[in-house]
């Protein structure tokens, strides 16, 4: 097999993906002009250039060259019910005859935080934000204004959003040693951070335990990203989020949950499904209704310091100009009051089907990858053997960069949008035949990209 071969099932595939979306390509030299790399946002950028998409409709989208998807990125995950959902846009259209952000609380915003101190059994009391993001650096704040003490200690791998303790460690560290050495991602990140933030390596719960020993009287919490999201879909190991547990009441440590993903496995997040509480919630996404949202929650004790108070030491301030706008608001209820327990049924057993599909025909070929996951989230992992940790997921990842951004790219040519790191996201308009759809897309793919990977990336069939 010449390394041509392989070269020509590359650029054929890319070829092909310039022939179907012409449009976009114009689009995105105009964009250039105007935004670093014609995009706002590095999850949505990739080569040659990302499709401009135009609408969507349930589990469908469609770009400016009139080509459709089924949509299995959901935006990364916010859009649990799809496009356009009926009661949503409907609730949406009629608060916009009223306006969009009054300047004051409002009965929205009322029902919308009862519906989340309904589902969520470790919070009795919300505040709002704008993003994922602002949720988990509010709720880490929180942490440090109750314990009085500055230093996290994260998971690594775990996805937080890019405030600066978020930014730290996100990759793993490639020869960890005993205990992975923190480290900054990216330029514009203070190296001070690293004074406050430790890190040990997710579903390991006597790396945790080595760090809270160490520095018991430095930590305020522990920030944990129930399953690793972005690197992997890497679910916890059976006990792992109760050892978690024990061991932060065990050194008085507080624990904070990012249910920013993991609100959608069950009526309650992960923390409902897996019975193990935490003292601080963060989560948003699906709780918007495909709006701007972020939300961070813990018991009365801890919330009740948000209580606008001048002449109280121990208060938190906290604002934003749209936090628990009115829009985003009645969008949110109409999600959450629709993601009851039958469709998150729904939603993972179609997670099961695909992984289930997927892993059955990648044994039959001789393929060393498989489909990890945890519910109606799944991602392509370029490795058969067991992947518990982000270290894992990289090592597996780095050889198949390429491979993973043509497989990519084949199935948009093919008509499957999913995130360019290999994440499968489910939405409740779907049915078995979107995942069979799927399934089979996936393996036409790796049918397109055989001569490539016999070539490139021989480790996956030897």
């Amino acid at each position: 097999m010449s390394a041509q071969t392989a070269e020509k099932v590359k650029n054929d595939i890319i070829i092909r993906y310039r022939q179907k979306t012409p449009k976009s390509g114009g689009y995105h030299l105009e964009a250039r002009k105007y935004l670093p790399g014609g995009e706002t946002r590095e999850s949505t950028a990739y080569d040659p250039y990302p499709a401009f998409l135009e609408s969507g409709r349930g589990f469908q989208l469609f770009d400016c060259d009139g080509n459709e998807y089924i949509d299995f990125l959901g935006n990364y995950t916010s859009l649990v019910h799809g496009h356009c959902d009926p009661d949503i846009s409907g609730a949406v259209r009629a608060q916009l005859e009223k306006g969009s952000m009054l300047g004051s609380v409002s009965t929205h915003l009322v029902e919308h935080a009862r519906l989340l101190c309904e589902r969520l059994p470790a919070v009795d009391m919300v505040r709002y934000t704008n993003s994922g993001t602002e949720a988990v650096m509010w709720a880490v704040r929180a942490a440090r204004a109750v314990t009085r003490k500055d230093m996290i200690l994260k998971l690594e791998g775990g996805y937080h959003g890019t405030f600066d303790a978020a930014k730290v460690s996100m990759v793993p560290d490639i020869d960890p040693g005993e205990l992975p050495t923190p480290h900054v991602e990216g330029l514009g990140i203070p190296r001070s951070v690293l004074q406050d933030v430790v890190v040990a390596p997710f579903n390991d719960a006597d790396k945790v335990e080595i760090l809270l020993k160490r520095h018991r009287d430095q930590l305020a919490g522990v920030l944990v990203e129930p399953f690793i999201g972005s690197l992997g879909v890497i679910p916890p190991n059976p006990g792992y989020l109760q050892a978690l547990r024990d061991l932060t009441r065990k050194y008085d440590v507080l624990l904070i949950f990012d249910e920013v993903q993991a609100f959608r496995l069950s009526t309650g997040g992960i923390q409902l499904r897996e019975n193990v509480l935490p003292d601080i919630t963060a989560t948003g996404k699906l709780i918007g209704g495909g709006y701007p949202v972020g939300a961070f929650g813990a018991s009365r004790e801890i919330m009740d310091r948000f209580e606008f108070d001048l002449t109280n030491p121990d208060a938190i301030n906290h604002s934003g100009t749209f936090n628990g706008n009115e829009v985003t608001m009645v969008a949110g209820i109409a999600s959450i009051r629709k993601l009851d327990q039958a469709k998150i049924d729904h939603i993972n057993a179609l997670g099961d089907r695909l992984r289930d599909s997927l892993n059955d025909w990648f044994r039959q070929e001789g393929l060393h990858c498989q489909m990890l996951g945890i519910g109606s989230l799944s991602n392509l992992i370029y490795a058969d053997t067991p992947v518990t940790n982000a270290l894992h997921f990289l090592h597996a990842y780095m050889p198949c960069i390429e491979l993973q951004a043509l497989i990519h790219l084949e199935l948009i040519n093919q008509g499957i949008y999913t995130a360019k790191r290999g994440e499968f996201v489910i939405s409740t308009p779907m049915g078995e035949t979107e995942i069979d759809r799927c399934v089979a897309t996936v393996k036409s793919a790796f049918e397109v990209l055989k001569p490539y990977i016999r070539e490139k990336t021989p480790h996956l069939t030897g």
